[in-house]
């Protein structure tokens, strides 16, 4: 029985340690998907954000700067800049884009650039911003993300367009503005809600792991016990015992053979012997 024993426990043992590491792998392998999946959300949305974005700062570029500019619109604004500007006058041209950029338009920061370098630039209130630290060429894909802008740290999308002034009657050169619009707020949004969606799922998953174990540990010690001795060990002793008292002799009626057991080959060796022990007691009786 004690041999029987520590057999039972090497078994349960074994049992719960194969079911424990396959709810381990189970959980892993969550955990690898939803964190690949969540990095991939965020870095799918924070795109569309960027795409978004540039979207944006064309269509504000195409209307001030100055390529759908309706001059008649120029009848709201200071008459004596107006007059400066429709005359030829560049500068005032370019610190009033600026000016109009950064208080009606969704800009932090927009500069314009003529053959390289910063002639005009501003920025949104509170913001400070030395030009000279700001890209002046435009970037290969059409936008670039700078991670500061001034004294701010952060996500900033950056849009470099041609100025076309021909509505004034110049020729186009090669004049760019430079607007850079602020979106730390929006992509800390964005990884906020599915990090939240990620911690949430990981807690759960962490709850139902833990009583998966839970219950594959009370069913490997409870019920493994229990069906293992009912269909393992209860029949072998019940041959050992059947063995036992044929040997003694003590043992009454025939050992039956079931040929869907397992056991079969033992029963059927028990009889034969229970047959061979009869023969010879009555040979030498």
């Amino acid at each position: 029985m004690s041999r029987a024993g520590r057999e039972m426990r090497r078994l349960t043992f074994a049992v719960s340690l194969l079911v424990l590491l396959l709810i381990l792998a189970i959980v892993a392998y969550f955990l690898v998907d939803v964190t690949v999946t969540t990095d991939r959300n965020i870095s799918h949305n924070r795109q569309r954000m960027i795409q978004e974005s540039v979207r944006t700062l064309e269509e504000t570029q195409s209307i001030l700067i100055l390529s759908k500019f309706d001059p008649s619109y120029m009848q709201i604004f200071n008459q004596d800049v107006v007059k400066r500007i429709l005359g030829g006058d560049l500068d005032s041209l370019y610190r009033f884009a600026v000016q109009v950029a950064t208080a009606f338009y969704p800009v932090d920061y927009v500069s314009i650039i003529k053959d390289g370098k910063v002639v005009s630039y501003g920025a949104r209130s509170g913001l400070e911003v030395d030009p000279s630290q700001m890209p002046v060429t435009p970037p290969g894909e059409g936008y670039q993300v700078l991670d500061r802008l001034g004294d701010k740290e952060g996500f900033f999308v950056s849009v470099f367009n041609l100025v076309d002034l021909s509505v004034f009657g110049l020729e186009k050169g090669s004049i760019y503005a430079n607007l850079v619009m602020d979106r730390t707020e929006e992509v800390a949004d964005i990884e906020d809600y599915f990090r939240d969606q990620r911690n949430g799922f990981l807690l759960r998953l962490f709850i139902a792991a833990g009583i998966a174990i839970l219950l594959s540990l009370l069913l490997t010690t409870t019920g493994l016990r229990h069906f293992t001795r009912k269909y393992v060990v209860d029949p072998i002793e019940r041959l050992n015992r059947q063995a036992q008292e044929i040997m003694e002799g003590t043992f009454q009626g025939e050992v039956e053979v079931d040929e869907r057991s397992a056991y079969a080959a033992l029963q059927g060796l028990l009889r034969s012997g229970q047959k061979v022990l009869r023969r010879m007691e009555k040979e030498l009786g």
